[in-house]
C-alpha cells in the first residue's frame, strides 16, 4: 500500500508539475500574444501613415501634372502667338496685293491664297478687330494720327493697319486715325 500511496503521491506531483508547466506555457503564450497584438497595432499604424502619405503624394502629383499641362498649354499658345503675328504681315501683303492686281487670273490666285490663310487664322481663333466708326478703345487700338472732323471726338475715322485678337487677347493693335474736335473759325484766327 505504501507503494500505492507513493505512486499516487508521485502522480499528484507529476500532475502538479504538468499544471505548472502548462501555466508557464499559458503565461508565455499570453505574453507572446500581447507582444503580437502590440506589433500588429504598430504595423497597422505604420500602414495607415504610409497610406496617408501615399494619398498626399498622389494629390501632389496630380497638382504637379495639372501645373505642367497648364504651363505647356501657355507655352504652346505663346509659340502660336508668335507664329500668328508673323503671319499677319503676310496677310497685310496679300491684302495690298489683292487691292492692286488688275489681272483677273492673278487676282483669283492671290485671293485664293488670302482666303485660305484667313480660314487658317479663323481656325486658330484669330479675329479681326472691328473698329472703324466706333469710339477709340485703348485696349484694342493705337492712335497714329488725329484729324479734325464733324464726327464726335474719339471716333475712329480710318484704320491704317488692321488689328487682330487671338483667344480674346490682342495679337496686334489696330493702328487708327481719330476724329478730333473741329476748332471754331474764331479760334483759328487767333
Amino acid at each position: 500500500m505504501t507503494q500505492d500511496l507513493h505512486k499516487e503521491k508521485q502522480e499528484k506531483e507529476n500532475v502538479k508539475e504538468k499544471e505548472k508547466e502548462v501555466c508557464n506555457n499559458c503565461i508565455e503564450l499570453e505574453n507572446k500574444l500581447t507582444t503580437l497584438v502590440q506589433q500588429n497595432k504598430s504595423l497597422e499604424q505604420q500602414l495607415q501613415d504610409i497610406s496617408q502619405r501615399n494619398l498626399y503624394l498622389m494629390a501632389d502629383f496630380k497638382n504637379y501634372k495639372k501645373q505642367i499641362d497648364k504651363s505647356l498649354q501657355i507655352e504652346r499658345e505663346h509659340v502660336n502667338e508668335k507664329l500668328l503675328k508673323d503671319l499677319l504681315n503676310i496677310v497685310d501683303d496679300l491684302e495690298r496685293a489683292v487691292s492692286t492686281i488688275r489681272n483677273e487670273e492673278n487676282f483669283k490666285g492671290v485671293s485664293l491664297v488670302y482666303n485660305s490663310l484667313m480660314k487658317i487664322l479663323k481656325e486658330y481663333q484669330v479675329k479681326k478687330i472691328d473698329c472703324l466708326g466706333k469710339q477709340f478703345d485703348a485696349n484694342l487700338e493705337e492712335v497714329l494720327m488725329q484729324e479734325e472732323s464733324e464726327k464726335p471726338e474719339g471716333t475712329i475715322l480710318e484704320e491704317l493697319q488692321k488689328g487682330y485678337t487671338y483667344k480674346d487677347r490682342v495679337l496686334r493693335y489696330s493702328k487708327v486715325k481719330l476724329a478730333q474736335k473741329k476748332k471754331d473759325i474764331d479760334e483759328k484766327k487767333e
